[in-house]
């Protein structure tokens, strides 16, 4: 029994990946994660400083277990958002979020201020004017549309 618990012991210290291992998580999701850090970070150096940093971070490399592409994507969106630079965003509050309209559909404009731009169900709803569930009921809109298409 007594080498049952040390068995147990070693299972749960957590363990850190190799080099190899951050690799291939690297050639197997880079893409994907540098399809969702783009949009919010148009410009590409920076965009791939923090794909690197992201692949490197000790978030993804501690655990008992490799993450998984919706870990991974989640974790790339809030590296990319936190990378976003102060003045961008104080810029974006400043500026009503009403005033922007480039052509697309009331339901995409508003995934996308949440998605790539980080603004909150709240202030989405204050802003547009709209309740916090008709938001919501727009982000179910986008995606039925989605998975349609």
């Amino acid at each position: 029994m007594g080498s049952l618990e040390q068995v147990n012991t070693k299972n749960t210290s957590p363990e850190v990946l190799t080099k190899a291992d951050r690799l291939a998580l690297y050639d197997k999701y880079s893409s994907m994660a540098y399809g969702v850090i783009l949009p919010i970070l148009p410009e590409p150096e920076l965009a791939q400083t923090v794909l690197v940093d992201l692949f490197a971070s000790l978030q993804l490399t501690i655990g008992t277990r490799v993450p998984t592409a919706i870990e991974i994507i989640r974790l790339a969106r809030t590296k990319a958002l936190a990378a976003k630079p102060m003045l961008i965003q104080q810029a974006s509050v400043s500026n009503p979020i009403v005033a922007v309209n480039d052509g697309m559909s009331r339901t995409k404009r508003i995934f996308n201020l949440s998605f790539c731009q980080g603004y909150s169900i709240e202030t989405i709803a204050e802003q547009l004017q709209l309740s916090q569930t008709n938001v919501l009921k727009e982000f179910y809109t986008y995606f039925k549309h989605l998975r349609s298409s």
